[in-house]
């Protein structure tokens, strides 16, 4: 993917993602089939940024790896996020304070493009993602008490649907089909890997 290819990328976000500020018109979807209406009522908002780096050798979007010691999705590739607090203005506020706290990138440094749609996880929450760019020379500084591993993914890569594969697991007494985008050595998957399958989706697949 080339500069060219993030500016057509970025002017997608604008087109076709929900703005940063106010409400969304994007549909949510997700995990809820493996919710009981009990936890449906006590869904909790949650944000996660999916940061895209400039580099000279093409663009790239920021990954973390979660501690095993984490109560959700220990040891699993993640995006930079978390609840969203009673503090937080919203889900982009929240997604840039948790993006902050787990890898040092400063709120007035991310460029914030959109929000895609609200993944709904089998642990009860409502994640927005918040798509951003960040400077092209970022260095991360990541909090060791959250944060196991950081590392970059090819935006190329991860906006290929020839390197998305599924996999099947049986989850809460259903089975259950899931993505995979494996790179580098490291597996994303899960929750991960659906919201970057649903973005491009929403980006290049409603031409």
């Amino acid at each position: 993917m080339s500069w060219r290819d993030l500016d057509d990328f970025v002017a997608r976000v604008h087109a076709k993602l929900d703005p940063p500020v106010g409400q969304g018109r994007l549909t949510e979807y997700g995990d809820m089939d493996f919710l009981t209406p009990e936890e449906v009522a006590v869904i909790r908002p949650a944000a996660v940024l999916f940061g895209v780096i400039p580099r000279r050798e093409g663009p790239t979007a920021l990954l973390t790896l979660r501690p095993d010691t984490m109560a959700d999705h220990a040891g699993q590739v993640a995006l930079p996020g978390g609840k969203v607090d009673p503090l937080d203005l919203d889900e982009v506020a929240a997604a840039l304070r948790e993006a902050h706290e787990e890898v040092g990138i400063a709120p007035k440094d991310v460029d914030v493009l959109g929000k895609g749609a609200p993944y709904i996880t089998g642990t009860r929450y409502r994640i927005t993602p918040v798509i951003g760019l960040l400077p092209h020379d970022f260095i991360p500084v990541p909090e060791p008490g959250e944060v196991a591993a950081v590392f970059e993914t090819p935006l190329e890569f991860l906006m290929n649907t020839e390197n998305h594969t599924t996999g099947h697991a049986f989850y809460k007494g259903q089975n259950r089909t899931y993505y995979e985008m494996p790179h580098n050595g490291y597996r994303i998957w899960g929750v991960t890997a659906g919201i970057i399958r649903r973005l491009y989706q929403t980006l290049y697949e409603s031409d």
